[in-house]
């Protein structure tokens, strides 16, 4: 398991990576036509017409909109509806001409739930970092606690190392013990003469 200090950094990346997915989202499935049409397309989608506030219908195109307000029918009058489209035909014949273009943009039900979706996704990873904050070591204690706390700490680290030093020692008094018990082994095995001559 990581440190706080590493599950922080991890959040606060996913965090900025769901903002950049949000804003993307945002950005390609809302119900307006982009600011700058793609270049070398002219027949960008229309905007949509603005939805009044007492209505709960769909959005209406402007372009349809503004036949109905003329007086001259709409396109949804003039001609019965399309057939639906089976996969592979127009639409991706459409898609394969334009492939700039943006695509559809989400119905207002859809669009409003995702961002709700959205929203909620953000508000947990950011309770999620609060959380990490406040376990953070030090947090909620005054600057004179913390100091008391790193001088013990350096008590404790000096007592350690001292404890390393002692142990370090000892291996190595050790190790010339059990140099010298090989050694005396080796000349009870091998004599004197032979001893010597490998020394």
């Amino acid at each position: 398991m990581a440190d706080i200090l590493t599950q922080l950094q991890t959040c606060l990346d996913q965090l900025a990576t769901q903002f950049y997915a949000t804003l993307g989202y945002l950005t390609t499935y809302h119900d307006n036509s982009p600011a700058t049409p793609p270049p070398n397309i002219t027949d960008a989608a229309p905007a949509l017409a603005k939805i009044s506030k007492s209505t709960t219908s769909p959005p209406v195109p402007a372009s349809v909109a503004a036949g109905t307000a003329s007086g001259a029918p709409s396109a949804a009058q003039a001609s019965p509806p399309p057939p639906p489209q089976q996969p592979g035909t127009q639409a991706e014949a459409a898609e394969a001409e334009h492939p700039n273009l943006p695509p559809q943009p989400d119905s207002p039900r859809t669009f409003a739930s995702r961002q709700r979706e959205l929203a909620r996704d953000l508000i947990i990873k950011e309770q999620q970092i609060e959380y990490l904050i406040s376990v953070l070591p030090g947090i909620g204690a005054s600057e004179a606690e913390q100091e008391a706390k790193i001088r013990e700490l350096e008590t404790q680290l000096r007592g350690v190392e001292e404890e390393r030093t002692a142990k370090a020692l000892e291996l190595k008094n050790l190790r010339r013990k059990l140099e010298n018990v090989l050694g005396a082994v080796s000349v009870g095995v091998y004599g004197d003469r032979e001893y010597q001559k490998e020394a």
